[in-house]
Protein backbone atom coordinates (compact mmCIF):
# COMPACT_ATOMS: atom_id res chain seq x y z
CA UNK A 1 0.00 0.00 0.00
CA UNK A 2 1.03 3.56 -0.70
CA UNK A 3 -0.57 6.70 0.68
CA UNK A 4 -0.07 10.12 -0.88
CA UNK A 5 -1.04 13.54 0.45
CA UNK A 6 -0.98 16.75 -1.59
CA UNK A 7 -0.92 20.08 0.24
CA UNK A 8 -2.59 22.81 -1.82
CA UNK A 9 -1.01 26.24 -1.91
CA UNK A 10 -3.22 29.24 -1.34
CA UNK A 11 -3.46 30.95 -4.74
CA UNK A 12 -5.16 34.04 -6.04
CA UNK A 13 -7.96 33.55 -8.56
CA UNK A 14 -5.76 34.03 -11.64
CA UNK A 15 -3.09 31.54 -10.52
CA UNK A 16 -5.72 29.04 -9.39
CA UNK A 17 -7.42 29.18 -12.79
CA UNK A 18 -4.08 28.73 -14.53
CA UNK A 19 -3.40 25.63 -12.46
CA UNK A 20 -6.81 24.24 -13.35
CA UNK A 21 -6.18 24.81 -17.07
CA UNK A 22 -2.86 22.96 -16.82
CA UNK A 23 -4.53 19.95 -15.22
CA UNK A 24 -7.59 19.69 -17.46
CA UNK A 25 -5.93 18.06 -20.51
CA UNK A 26 -4.80 15.12 -18.38
CA UNK A 27 -8.18 14.00 -17.05
CA UNK A 28 -11.29 12.52 -18.62
CA UNK A 29 -13.88 14.70 -20.30
CA UNK A 30 -16.32 13.75 -17.52
CA UNK A 31 -13.88 14.97 -14.87
CA UNK A 32 -13.27 18.21 -16.78
CA UNK A 33 -17.01 18.82 -16.97
CA UNK A 34 -17.37 18.10 -13.26
CA UNK A 35 -14.58 20.52 -12.42
CA UNK A 36 -16.23 23.27 -14.46
CA UNK A 37 -19.45 22.91 -12.48
CA UNK A 38 -17.79 23.69 -9.16
CA UNK A 39 -18.60 27.10 -7.73
CA UNK A 40 -15.26 27.46 -5.95
CA UNK A 41 -11.91 27.08 -7.70
CA UNK A 42 -10.36 25.13 -4.82
CA UNK A 43 -12.95 22.37 -5.35
CA UNK A 44 -11.99 22.11 -9.01
CA UNK A 45 -8.29 22.05 -8.14
CA UNK A 46 -8.76 19.28 -5.61
CA UNK A 47 -10.77 17.01 -7.91
CA UNK A 48 -8.39 17.49 -10.85
CA UNK A 49 -5.26 17.00 -8.75
CA UNK A 50 -6.70 13.80 -7.33
CA UNK A 51 -7.31 12.22 -10.71
CA UNK A 52 -3.98 13.35 -12.12
CA UNK A 53 -2.19 11.90 -9.08
CA UNK A 54 -3.88 8.52 -9.62
CA UNK A 55 -2.96 8.56 -13.31
CA UNK A 56 0.67 9.39 -12.52
CA UNK A 57 0.79 6.61 -9.92
CA UNK A 58 -0.58 4.07 -12.40
CA UNK A 59 1.93 5.23 -15.01
CA UNK A 60 4.78 4.74 -12.52
CA UNK A 61 3.60 1.31 -11.40
CA UNK A 62 2.51 -0.20 -14.73
CA UNK A 63 4.21 1.97 -17.37
CA UNK A 64 0.76 2.69 -18.82
CA UNK A 65 0.45 6.02 -20.66
CA UNK A 66 -1.73 8.45 -18.74
CA UNK A 67 -4.05 9.05 -21.69
CA UNK A 68 -4.77 5.31 -22.02
CA UNK A 69 -6.03 4.94 -18.46
CA UNK A 70 -9.81 4.53 -18.39
CA UNK A 71 -11.77 4.92 -15.17
CA UNK A 72 -15.12 3.19 -14.79
CA UNK A 73 -17.67 3.12 -12.01
CA UNK A 74 -18.86 -0.07 -10.38
CA UNK A 75 -22.51 -0.58 -9.56
CA UNK A 76 -21.89 0.74 -6.06
CA UNK A 77 -20.39 3.94 -7.46
CA UNK A 78 -16.79 3.14 -6.57
CA UNK A 79 -14.32 4.08 -9.35
CA UNK A 80 -12.05 1.38 -10.78
CA UNK A 81 -9.51 1.00 -13.57
CA UNK A 82 -10.96 -1.81 -15.63
CA UNK A 83 -7.62 -2.48 -17.39
CA UNK A 84 -5.99 -3.18 -14.01
CA UNK A 85 -8.21 -5.45 -11.87
CA UNK A 86 -5.49 -5.78 -9.22
CA UNK A 87 -5.13 -2.01 -8.79
CA UNK A 88 -7.33 -0.41 -6.16
CA UNK A 89 -7.43 3.22 -5.12
CA UNK A 90 -9.43 5.66 -3.11
CA UNK A 91 -9.36 9.46 -2.88
CA UNK A 92 -10.49 12.00 -0.33
CA UNK A 93 -10.10 15.73 0.00
CA UNK A 94 -10.89 18.39 2.55
CA UNK A 95 -9.67 21.94 2.99
CA UNK A 96 -6.04 22.21 1.88
CA UNK A 97 -5.45 18.48 1.37
CA UNK A 98 -5.99 15.84 -1.29
CA UNK A 99 -5.14 12.31 -0.13
CA UNK A 100 -4.98 9.02 -2.00
CA UNK A 101 -4.40 5.39 -1.06
CA UNK A 102 -3.46 2.72 -3.62
CA UNK A 103 -3.09 -1.01 -3.08
CA UNK A 104 -3.57 -4.44 -4.66
CA UNK A 105 -6.71 -4.94 -2.53
CA UNK A 106 -9.74 -2.74 -1.74
CA UNK A 107 -8.89 0.30 0.36
CA UNK A 108 -10.72 3.30 1.79
CA UNK A 109 -9.31 6.66 2.86
CA UNK A 110 -10.85 9.74 4.42
CA UNK A 111 -9.58 13.10 5.60
CA UNK A 112 -11.63 15.58 7.58
CA UNK A 113 -10.89 19.17 8.52
CA UNK A 114 -11.59 19.78 12.21
CA UNK A 115 -14.31 22.41 12.38
CA UNK A 116 -16.86 23.58 14.96
CA UNK A 117 -19.78 21.15 14.86
CA UNK A 118 -22.92 20.40 16.79
CA UNK A 119 -21.92 17.21 18.57
CA UNK A 120 -25.58 16.19 18.77
CA UNK A 121 -25.12 14.84 15.24
CA UNK A 122 -23.05 12.05 16.80
CA UNK A 123 -26.08 10.74 18.66
CA UNK A 124 -27.83 10.26 15.33
CA UNK A 125 -25.01 8.71 13.30
CA UNK A 126 -22.69 7.05 15.83
CA UNK A 127 -23.16 3.79 17.66
CA UNK A 128 -24.05 3.99 21.36
CA UNK A 129 -20.49 3.05 22.35
CA UNK A 130 -18.98 5.68 20.07
CA UNK A 131 -21.29 8.34 21.45
CA UNK A 132 -20.33 7.47 25.02
CA UNK A 133 -16.64 7.47 24.10
CA UNK A 134 -17.08 10.91 22.59
CA UNK A 135 -18.83 12.32 25.65
CA UNK A 136 -16.12 10.89 27.91
CA UNK A 137 -13.45 13.02 26.22
CA UNK A 138 -12.42 16.34 27.78
CA UNK A 139 -14.56 19.13 26.34
CA UNK A 140 -11.62 20.70 24.53
CA UNK A 141 -10.87 17.42 22.71
CA UNK A 142 -14.37 16.42 21.70
CA UNK A 143 -14.42 18.08 18.29
CA UNK A 144 -11.09 16.54 17.29
CA UNK A 145 -12.22 13.14 18.60
CA UNK A 146 -15.50 13.42 16.68
CA UNK A 147 -13.57 13.85 13.42
CA UNK A 148 -11.20 11.02 14.38
CA UNK A 149 -14.20 8.71 14.59
CA UNK A 150 -15.86 10.18 11.51
CA UNK A 151 -12.75 9.70 9.35
CA UNK A 152 -12.37 6.09 10.53
CA UNK A 153 -16.02 5.32 9.78
CA UNK A 154 -15.90 7.02 6.38
CA UNK A 155 -12.73 5.12 5.45
CA UNK A 156 -14.52 1.84 6.14
CA UNK A 157 -17.64 2.90 4.23
CA UNK A 158 -15.48 3.90 1.27
CA UNK A 159 -13.63 0.58 1.42
CA UNK A 160 -16.91 -1.32 1.08
CA UNK A 161 -18.19 0.98 -1.67
CA UNK A 162 -21.68 0.79 -0.16
CA UNK A 163 -22.01 4.47 0.70
CA UNK A 164 -23.86 5.91 3.66
CA UNK A 165 -26.71 3.47 3.07
CA UNK A 166 -24.55 0.98 4.98
CA UNK A 167 -25.60 2.60 8.25
CA UNK A 168 -22.98 4.51 10.21
CA UNK A 169 -24.37 3.39 13.55
CA UNK A 170 -24.20 -0.32 12.65
CA UNK A 171 -20.49 -0.57 13.49
CA UNK A 172 -18.15 0.98 16.03
CA UNK A 173 -14.83 2.79 15.62
CA UNK A 174 -12.63 3.36 18.63
CA UNK A 175 -9.35 5.10 19.34
CA UNK A 176 -7.52 4.05 22.48
CA UNK A 177 -5.49 6.39 24.67
CA UNK A 178 -2.29 5.18 23.02
CA UNK A 179 -3.71 5.93 19.55
CA UNK A 180 -4.65 2.39 18.53
CA UNK A 181 -7.59 2.49 16.09
CA UNK A 182 -10.05 -0.41 15.89
CA UNK A 183 -13.33 -1.29 14.19
CA UNK A 184 -16.05 -3.56 15.56
CA UNK A 185 -18.15 -4.73 12.63
CA UNK A 186 -21.39 -6.70 12.22
CA UNK A 187 -20.96 -10.48 12.21
CA UNK A 188 -21.60 -10.74 8.46
CA UNK A 189 -18.79 -8.31 7.61
CA UNK A 190 -15.23 -9.36 6.76
CA UNK A 191 -12.65 -8.18 9.27
CA UNK A 192 -11.09 -4.83 8.45
CA UNK A 193 -8.22 -2.85 9.89
CA UNK A 194 -8.09 0.90 10.28
CA UNK A 195 -5.17 3.21 10.93
CA UNK A 196 -5.05 6.94 11.60
CA UNK A 197 -2.38 9.36 10.40
CA UNK A 198 -1.33 12.80 11.63
CA UNK A 199 -0.37 14.91 8.62
CA UNK A 200 -1.75 18.22 9.90
CA UNK A 201 -2.95 19.22 13.40
CA UNK A 202 -6.10 20.75 11.88
CA UNK A 203 -7.16 17.51 10.16
CA UNK A 204 -7.91 13.88 10.95
CA UNK A 205 -7.14 11.14 8.44
CA UNK A 206 -7.77 7.38 8.41
CA UNK A 207 -7.19 4.47 6.05
CA UNK A 208 -9.12 1.20 6.10
CA UNK A 209 -7.98 -2.11 4.58
CA UNK A 210 -8.85 -5.80 4.75
CA UNK A 211 -5.16 -6.56 5.22
CA UNK A 212 -3.53 -6.85 8.65
CA UNK A 213 -1.99 -3.38 8.41
CA UNK A 214 -1.98 -0.23 6.32
CA UNK A 215 1.06 1.75 5.16
CA UNK A 216 3.59 2.89 7.76
CA UNK A 217 3.93 6.40 6.37
CA UNK A 218 2.44 8.99 4.04
CA UNK A 219 4.28 10.42 1.03
CA UNK A 220 3.72 14.17 1.07
CA UNK A 221 3.58 16.11 -2.19
CA UNK A 222 2.94 19.64 -3.35
CA UNK A 223 0.94 20.80 -6.33
CA UNK A 224 4.27 21.67 -7.96
CA UNK A 225 5.40 18.06 -7.63
CA UNK A 226 2.36 16.94 -9.62
CA UNK A 227 2.44 19.76 -12.17
CA UNK A 228 6.16 19.34 -12.87
CA UNK A 229 5.47 15.88 -14.27
CA UNK A 230 2.87 16.99 -16.81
Amino acid sequence: MKIFAIKLQHLDEIDAQQQIERLKPFVSSEKRAAAERFRFLIDARRTLLGEVLVRQTIHDMYDLPMDRIVFETEGNGKPVVRQLPSFHFNLSHSGDWVVCAVDDAPVGIDIEEIKPIDLAIAKRFFSADEYQDLLSQPAERQEAYFFHLWSMKEAFIKLTGKGLSYGLSSFTARLSEDGQATLTLPDHETTCFVQTYSIDPAYQMAVCTRKSAAADSVERLTCSDVLSRL
